[in-house]
């Protein structure tokens, strides 16, 4: 059965998405080396399974749900696919020493070990002394799928990551996008790993699908100015999207993504980070017009709500932790702003946020645990605004929540014109 890329909204309902369950790669961390793939701290592989299983089990219940992992093992299948992506990482990683012995591992312990992590071969005094037990180091991140693709429309764009430690995801990702013989798409929009220049980089956080003609970008710690440049102009070549409103957050660690305070609801709704979108020092953003590929006539606006207003969008803002500035603070930094939404009014978040469940409640979300619709001890009204909470203690410290654990590659067409 094909797979087909047909993305035009953050809300459409859902057809398509691709999860990663974690795995091995998720205890192959240590306190030491936490930090060289972006952790704070080392989770435990038990407690996010129990967790994912959770977020997983919705979806499944509402469309179609496919796993990074197979796919990548489907994609490695194929001999002259396998030899040029295990040469690539090599490269990146520098250890061609370990080229023969990969290629000719069956695909499905090839892609557990691109994941997990593949143990060093110390040919050499320096490789030897290296603390490091891996030389192609385990991607602990993976299961945050949203951030080194994204699809718009029926287009694929591959991140280009901001650090080292997340290469080898793009990497892994465009390949299952590029040559999965069951993905249908019309190509790619934007491929950031042939652009390894430090000053381009852009993640899936900051990209989010407003309508088919208009997405919204961040400017954060993980997306820079020149890789927006590069992006806004690459789509607007090939179209149909023209306008593009670009948000400049602060390069913190809280604010790594737009997606960290701003996610589309409903078709009329967001939840936000009040300091950042509608408070006194809201980050400001700017209107994008491009009439042809090269040139954008820019317009900036006292933040993202105006300027979406002035494009026929007009989003009633819903607040991260409540209205108590303290609350929102906590539960920002525990990604109380990011839901995914698998149709209009209807979305995933942690259930841990609870000023932020209850701000939704009063906006008019009835509110269910994940397990009972899992369960089969709760449904879903036809015409039902409903948050589905998760538990997420564990895996929102590895920071990023249901947004950032999904890719969708299909929804529903909506007109939000």
């Amino acid at each position: 059965m094909s797979i087909r890329i047909g993305l035009d909204s953050e809300i459409g309902r859902l057809q398509t998405v691709v999860v990663h369950t974690p795995g091995q790669e998720m205890e192959n961390m240590t306190p030491d080396t936490a930090s060289e793939v972006l952790y704070d701290d080392i989770l435990s592989l038990r407690l996010a399974l129990r967790e994912h299983r959770q977020l997983k089990g919705v979806l499944e219940q509402v469309a179609r749900v496919l796993e990074f992992k197979e796919l990548l093992r489907e994609v490695l299948e194929i001999d002259n696919i396998r030899a040029a992506l295990v040469n690539e990482l090599c490269s990146l990683y520098q250890c061609p020493e370990l080229i023969d012995t990969l290629v000719e591992l069956p695909s499905t312990t090839l892609a557990s070990r691109l994941i997990e992590g593949t143990p060093k071969r110390p040919v050499s005094l320096e490789k030897y002394l290296d603390p490091s037990r891996y030389a192609i180091p385990p991607l602990p991140n993976t299961f945050f799928t949203r951030d080194a693709t994204m699809c718009l429309n029926e287009r694929v764009i591959i991140g280009s990551m901001a650090y080292k430690a997340r290469m080898a995801e793009a990497l892994l990702l465009k390949a299952v996008f590029k040559y999965h013989p069951d993905i249908v798409s019309s190509g790619f929009y934007f491929d950031g790993t042939e652009r390894r220049d430090s000053e381009v980089t852009i993640e899936g956080g900051d990209l989010l699908v407003i309508r088919r003609d208009l997405v919204v970008i961040g400017y954060s710690e993980r997306t820079s100015v020149a890789g927006i440049d590069q992006l806004m102009r690459a789509i607007a070549s090939q179209g149909p999207v023209r306008n593009f409103v670009v948000v400049e957050i602060p390069k913190t660690r809280a604010t790594i993504h737009l997606d960290m305070i701003f996610t589309m609801v409903d078709r009329d709704q967001c939840v936000v980070f009040p300091p950042l979108i509608t408070g006194q020092h809201r980050s400001r953003a700017f209107h994008c017009r491009f009439d042809d590929s090269e040139r954008a006539m820019i317009r900036e606006y006292d933040g993202v709500l105006p300027a979406l207003a002035q494009l026929g969008v007009e989003l009633a803002p819903i607040a991260c932790g409540g209205d108590d500035e303290f609350q929102q603070q906590r539960e920002q930094w525990a990604s109380g702003a990011n839901f995914f939404a698998f149709g209009p009014g209807r979305i995933l978040g942690y259930a841990h946020n609870e000023r932020t469940l209850e701000a939704l409640s009063r906006a008019g979300f009835s509110v269910a645990r994940a397990q009972e619709l899992i369960n089969g001890q709760r449904e879903l009204g036809a015409e039902e605004k409903v948050v589905v909470s998760i538990d997420g203690a564990e895996l929102s410290r590895g920071g990023g929540g249901c947004r950032c654990m999904t890719m969708p590659l299909a929804r529903q067409a909506l007109d939000l014109a």
